[in-house]
């Protein structure tokens, strides 16, 4: 689910729609979270569905670090890329903010982090934009990812989160046990799909 205080817009005519906020966003708010009502799907039934079906899904979704493809159930598939972005996703299930984002502006998330299955071009019109998207950019950029990630995650209370409430459960204590200091942060490399998943 994403944060309420957002919005589907009309963006640059060259990407289509966006996600912009209607209202300040702090840096260390938590955008998105996995719910239970996000789809996901295996690879076998994704391509068990009509040719139809796929082709409508799959622009919108993501494979997730044990390979299954999650479709966000709300707006949240519309986020665009951006090499610079406003949000990226983390290990805990969730998306969190890693800039304060100010009211009317889009919000953007890394599909670097996605597991994009072959290379493809982006423009997203950022200064130093990367141009492509790689299938080994969590290796090439994760540390500074990660860097942006857990010093946003440290944020998080110190602001309103009115998603947390939402975190499923083993996800919601992992995290808390990594801002109690009672276990070490996750690394984005962790969403990595490898062929052989550790997922159970």
């Amino acid at each position: 689910m994403i944060h309420p205080h957002t919005r589907v817009l009309s963006g640059d005519p060259s990407i289509g729609v966006g996600v912009f906020a209607t209202a300040p966003i702090p840096r260390g708010t938590v955008v998105v979270v996995r719910d239970r009502f996000d789809v996901s799907l295996s690879r076998e039934a994704f391509w068990a569905l009509p040719e139809a079906q796929r082709a409508a899904m799959e622009t919108y979704m993501y494979h997730d670090k044990c390979g299954n493809l999650v479709l966000s159930w709300d707006h949240a598939r519309y986020m665009n890329h951006n090499c610079h972005p406003t949000t990226m996703m983390t290990d805990y299930n969730l998306e969190i903010a890693v800039r304060d984002i100010a009211a009317g502006e889009e919000l953007t998330t890394e599909y670097g982090l996605l597991n994009i299955q072959e290379p493809y071009a982006i423009c997203c019109g950022c200064v130093d934009c990367r141009e492509h998207l790689r299938l080994d950019d969590i290796d090439v950029f994760g540390d500074e990812w990660d860097a942006r990630i857990r010093e946003s995650l440290e944020r998080i209370p110190r602001v309103k989160q009115p998603l947390l409430p939402l975190l499923a459960v083993e996800q919601r204590a992992r995290l808390e046990d990594f801002l109690a200091g009672r276990a070490g942060y996750s690394s984005v490399r962790n969403l990595k799909w490898l062929a052989e998943p550790v997922c159970g």
